[in-house]
């Protein structure tokens, strides 16, 4: 007599009772809450229920999905399964199951009640545990493939290591690793949680190192597991190597980064290796900082390495003896630094003691040089040809006031200056004049016999203290014809 409209349906509405939004769909899943919602509308719907392959397709999952959701809900009380082929399922009121009470919930599951009156007794009045609680470990054993114990001595560690009110759902991903190192039985979970346990002392204790008086987060926690297993290194030295953070808020990403950098630095993992290694870098890194300060703004790992490499080739007080000489003149770098420093190395410069003569000899030349060029009216700086021919008038025992006699005689000389006077001063040590009273009275000397034997170029110069402006004045193209020298 009466019938209504096939399509009327669709534009009905679902009753969800707020007991089952407040006690039940917390601790689903979003996959399983589809499920019952679906469901829970089709149960009302007058005609052949929705079969399971229609539901799949109508929630874009997968057969499996939707029998393992209905098995969720089975557990939970609010759905029964009336009959195999084809299957059909029976939907509850949650408000019915919560009169009836807990047993009536879960009385179609045996084990699933005894493992809930082991969780209940676990926690006893510390904590007042929801049915939607126990459903939601319960699925570790389900899903996941846990033992009952092993769940229940998962969560006995989650009590001691986080307090009786840890979040079930935060302690979720350590079951997933129990099954992934396949701690599933109570022997091997009682190993794994005993690992579990020592990560959280050691993350305890890294955070009292920060200065951080909190609980640890997941994230955290997951890091010092990184560092002490998939990297290896020993709890010690990850504590050790928070000394590093020195900039900014100690924190465990500012630590990841230091021991990344240690761990691709060296093969340092125990205490003693990376405090020896962290070491070794900071005294490195404050020699760096003394060379290469007002040279280069550098990372500490780039001063690190690039200060190693300049070790391997000098001492720190030769290579403070090359940085300081850079800085004499503005704009000089890094590069003018490795020149300078291979230059010496050209010319056969091996100790601290070598490179002072070779730049106290330097600086002596100049400043002669400069007094030659200025009484001779040569233009120019002096160059390494014009100390080489200076070098070489020492070594004929001529000295300055001889030097600067003869320059002023080159002076009417055409072309090169430096070239004339060389001449003169070639006939004058044939003639065996050493000094500026022979030259003037014995212009046509003989040539004087027996003269000392060759002084090499260190013994030529006197140690000298020069001002700033003196040095200035001396070392300007030191650096220059160190780029162009060739050996």
């Amino acid at each position: 007599m009466f019938e209504k409209d096939r399509d009327a349906f669709s534009y009905g509405v679902t009753a969800v009772e707020n007991t089952f939004l407040l006690e039940y769909m917390p601790a689903a899943k979003g996959d399983y809450v589809k499920v019952y919602l679906w469901g829970l509308m089709q149960s009302a719907r007058a005609g052949e229920p929705c079969g399971l392959e229609e539901t799949a397709q109508a929630l874009f999952m997968t057969p499996a999905e939707v029998e393992a959701a209905l098995r969720y809900w089975e557990r939970r009380g609010l759905v029964s399964r009336m009959r195999e082929e084809p299957p059909l399922y029976r939907f509850y009121s949650p408000l019915q199951r919560a009169a009836e009470g807990k047993s009536a919930a879960v009385r179609a599951d045996d084990d699933y009640v005894a493992f809930s009156e082991s969780v209940y007794a676990l926690f006893g009045d510390r904590r007042k545990v929801s049915p939607s609680e126990i459903a939601y470990v319960w699925e570790w054993v389900q899903d996941i493939g846990l033992s009952p114990e092993a769940v229940l001595m998962l969560l006995t560690h989650c009590i001691g290591q986080r307090g009786v009110q840890f979040s079930f759902k935060r302690a979720e991903p350590l079951a997933v690793r129990m099954k992934e190192e396949n701690a599933v039985s109570p022997e091997d979970a009682e190993n794994f949680l005993r690992h579990d346990q020592a990560v959280h002392e050691g993350v305890r204790r890294v955070l009292a190192r920060m200065g951080k008086r909190r609980a640890a987060s997941e994230d955290e926690i997951a890091l010092y597991e990184k560092w002490t297993g998939e990297w290896g290194f020993a709890p010690d030295a990850v504590l050790d190597a928070c000394r590093e953070m020195t900039k900014g808020d100690p924190s465990f990403k500012y630590l990841d980064g230091i021991l990344a950098g240690v761990r691709g630095r060296s093969g340092a993992r125990t205490e003693e290796q990376v405090r020896r290694q962290l070491d070794d870098e900071e005294k490195s890194l404050r020699l760096a900082k003394e060379v290469f300060g007002g040279l280069a703004d550098l990372s500490p790992e780039t001063a690190i390495r690039l200060y190693r490499q300049f070790a391997e080739m000098y001492p720190h007080p030769v290579l403070m003896l090359a940085a300081d000489e850079c800085r004499r003149k503005k704009g000089r770098r890094i590069e003018d630094l490795q020149a300078l420093l291979l230059s010496w190395q050209g010319r056969g410069l091996k100790t601290e003691e070598d490179v002072r003569g070779f730049l106290s000899a330097y600086r002596e030349a100049n400043l002669a040089l400069r007094e030659i060029f200025e009484a001779c009216g040569q233009p120019g700086q002096p160059a390494e040809g014009d100390r080489a021919l200076y070098r070489k008038w020492r070594e004929w025992g001529m000295d300055q006031p001889l030097l600067l006699h003869a320059a002023e005689q080159a002076r009417a000389a055409q072309g090169s200056k430096t070239a004339y006077l060389d001449k003169v001063l070639e006939a004058w040590h044939e003639a065996g004049i050493r000094d500026i009273s022979q030259a003037k009275a014995r212009p046509a000397a003989k040539k004087a016999g027996g003269g000392a034997g060759k002084k090499v170029s260190a013994q030529m110069y006197t140690q000298r203290d020069y001002t700033e402006e003196e040095l200035d004045a001396v070392s300007g193209d030191l650096i220059e014809e160190a780029k162009n020298y060739r050996g």
